[in-house]
Formats: structure tokens, sequence, C-alpha cells
């Protein structure tokens, strides 16, 4: 890559956790928004009054929650703020995440303090599929992404996963740490090009097309890391919440 490129990350030494944007190269010029629960997470279907904001069809599916539990843990309701408190952007469930077997999708919207629309974020699951989130703003591209690539899932499945199972009996004795993963890097694209990348090992989110909306970047990062944290999330998983 070249030029001018903005990097995000979340910063795990704050409590809350902070997402952290950069410019590089250089790395100096550095702003940071604070993640923040909000309480009483919306756990129906997407409003109605979003289906005008995109283009793209809404796909709903035959079953939303498939259970109490589910819904808890796919539900989503967070605030993002300025150093000073100022709040910037909220993200706030949809639809809950179905399991694999329904294939319905979880879907987030993303709005300014006010309410207004800046994005709507559809995570998907299915069998025999790589996770794929999309990102369909209200200006701009929609962008698909896949959990992992498909070279890496080919050799992860035979190899990886024995050795990720040996792993987790390690550290489940008290051997290990359980240091070993699936693929996870995302490549968000429209028909013609790459504009948003995660990269697993360093867990940076770099947008590599300019003109994208901070907030609806900083909001997409904290959401993915909210389904899958770093390793030094720890014991702020999903924000401690």
């Amino acid at each position: 890559m070249s030029g001018t490129v903005e990097t995000y990350e979340l910063d795990y030494r704050q409590n809350p956790p902070a997402v952290v944007r950069r410019t590089v190269p250089g790395g100096h010029d550095r702003a940071a928004l604070h993640l923040h629960h909000l309480p009483d997470p919306a756990t129906g279907p997407d409003p109605g009054r979003f289906s005008g904001a995109f283009q793209s069809s809404r796909a709903t599916g035959s079953s939303r929650a498939t259970g109490s539990s589910r819904v808890a843990r796919s539900s989503r309701a967070f605030q993002l703020t300025a150093d000073d408190g100022t709040p910037v952007a909220r993200v706030l469930t949809g639809q809950p995440l179905g399991s694999r077997l329904t294939g319905s999708p979880g879907v987030y919207r993303v709005e300014d303090p006010y309410g207004t629309p800046l994005a709507r974020i559809t995570v998907r699951r299915r069998r025999c599929a790589r996770l794929r989130w999309t990102v369909e703003p209200v200006n701009g591209p929609v962008l698909h992404g896949y959990k992992g690539r498909l070279v890496w899932w080919a050799v992860w499945w035979p190899l990886g996963l024995p050795l990720c199972l040996l792993f987790l009996v390690s550290s489940l004795l008290g051997d290990g740490d359980g240091g070993f993963r699936a693929p996870r890097r995302i490549i968000w694209r429209d028909a013609s090009r790459a504009h948003i990348s995660f990269r697993g090992f360093s867990d940076e989110y770099a947008v590599r097309v300019p003109g994208w909306d901070p907030r609806l970047v900083a909001a997409l990062a904290a959401l993915h890391q909210s389904f899958d944290p770093a390793d030094a999330a720890g014991s702020l998983g999903w924000y401690a919440g």
C-alpha cells in the first residue's frame, strides 16, 4: 500500500477499552473513541424506518431469536464517546444473530448521537460457510467481507483444528495459554476493490480507500471485536459487560 493510510485498533489497556485511530506512515496522529455499554439492547426486528435508507434488500429469515441465551449473547448496544465524554456514535441491535442452522443474520445499526442512521452492519453464519460481514453505509458502496481466506481454512481444518483442540486441552489442564486460533483476517470489498482490511495477527483495521466516516469504521472495529476479541482483551472481552 502506498500513500497515507488510516489504521484502527482497540486499546484494551484502558477500561473501558477505546478504539484508537492513527494515520500512517508515521503514526503520530492519534484519536481515541471510548466504548461504553448502553442499557436494554434492542432485540426486535430491524425497524422499518431504516428500510428506505439502504439500497440493498433486507434479509430477515424465517426464524429470529432462537432462544433467550442466544439473543443475549449476540445482542449489542454500546456508545462511542470522545475524550471529553461527548457521544460520537452508537451501535444497536436490529436483529440478534441466529445459529448456523437457521442462517438468520445479525443486524446492527450504526447511528450518530441523534439517531440518524450511518450504516447497517450484518453478520451471517451458515453451515459449511465462512462468517460473512456486510457493511451498508447510508452514503457509499456496500462492502462484503469473509472471515479468513479459503486457502488458510483449507490448511486449518486438517492441521490447525487438531492443534487448536490440543491447545484447548492443555489450557484446561493449566499447562498452556490457548494461543492458537482459526483464520481471522477479513477484507471488506465492493465489486471492484478492497476498502477496509482486518489483520488477525496484529488486530489492526486499515482503511485502504479514503473517504470513509471514522465513526463508522470505529463502530465496525468495536462491533467486530465484540464477537472476535483480540488475545489482549482478557477480562475485557465484550467490554467486561
